[in-house]
């Protein structure tokens, strides 16, 4: 298992959001599957265990105190902190395997992604689930892991989401590896979290009352939507590390100009929905955190 950084924990103010906000029943589908994939064996434990993808974007958005619909997908990911190819072969053995991905299994009667990383890496940043039988990326998943906040399914079970940040670092590269063939559904998750950025009081205080807040904020000419877009990149650059940073700058943004017009999203208010200039323009105060550039 990866340990969890003192630092870490405390990820941006991220470590005070209540996670279980959102309507009744909402976290049940996530509960039934973490039981029933801790139930196959002794394998798994809930500690190893990271929401990530769809499920935990919508666990984020409820936190923040958003509540209109975020994109119509919900599938069910999970990250496994794994330290051997044969806890993973022990886990998948236990349920029926579901599609063409090589990784979605039907769990409590709902197709879940389960997405060995850590140990089992090789190289870093990537494994070969079996029966899969070709790479998988799974790059900055231990950094994402250890800035992780704890997200409570029952009295003794809790599991990890990623931070608002780390989530961003996952879409950042997903964005990276999709959008090289023209899919670009990545570029509304990262709207997404620009417009949480641009919305989040804490974000604001951030930029208004600590001296390197002041610093992006005057840099980006007081406009508080670019400025928050610059502290993102900021944020997941400190959460990657100096050597994924490092990786990440060799390739983003990928296509600036279509990475601008798949910005898309539907139901922020205030959002720039056709004004490619204005999300060109957000596009590249992100960068210029991700790069410490600016």
């Amino acid at each position: 298992m990866i340990p969890e950084s003192e630092a870490s924990r405390e990820s941006r103010g991220s470590a005070l959001l209540d996670l279980s906000k959102g309507p009744p029943g909402f976290l049940d589908p996530i509960a039934r599957v973490v039981d029933a994939a801790l139930g196959a064996g002794e394998a798994l434990a809930a500690a190893e265990i990271m929401v990530v993808g769809a499920w935990s974007r919508d666990v984020l958005h409820a936190a923040l105190g958003h509540q209109f619909e975020t994109t119509a997908t919900r599938d069910v990911d999970l990250a496994l902190a794994l330290t051997s190819r044969s806890a993973y072969r022990s886990l998948i053995q236990s349920f029926s395997r579901v599609g063409d991905s090589g990784i979605r299994y039907r769990i409590a009667d709902i197709a879940v992604g389960l997405l060995p990383f850590g140990e089992v890496e090789d190289p870093a940043g990537s494994v070969d689930p079996p029966p899969r039988g070709k790479p998988l990326s799974v790059w900055a998943f231990r950094e994402v892991f250890a800035a992780s906040l704890p997200l409570d399914l029952a009295a003794e079970t809790s599991v990890r989401v990623p931070s608002v940040a780390g989530y961003a670092a996952t879409k950042v590269v997903a964005w990276l590896d999709r959008s090289s063939w023209l899919e670009t559904k990545d570029a509304e998750d990262l709207a997404l979290v620009l417009y949480w950025y641009s919305e989040d009081p804490d974000v604001h205080d951030r930029l208004y009352e600590t001296e390197p807040g002041n610093a992006i904020l005057i840099a980006e000419g007081i406009d508080i939507s670019l400025a928050a877009a610059h502290l993102l990149g900021t944020d997941v650059r400190d959460l990657i590390g100096p050597h994924r940073g490092v990786e990440l700058g060799a390739r983003w943004p990928g296509d600036a100009d279509l990475l601008a017009r798949s910005l898309e999203l539907r139901g922020g208010p205030h959002w720039p929905a056709r004004d490619d200039s204005r999300r060109r323009a957000l596009v590249d105060a992100l960068t210029r955190g991700l790069s410490r550039a600016g």
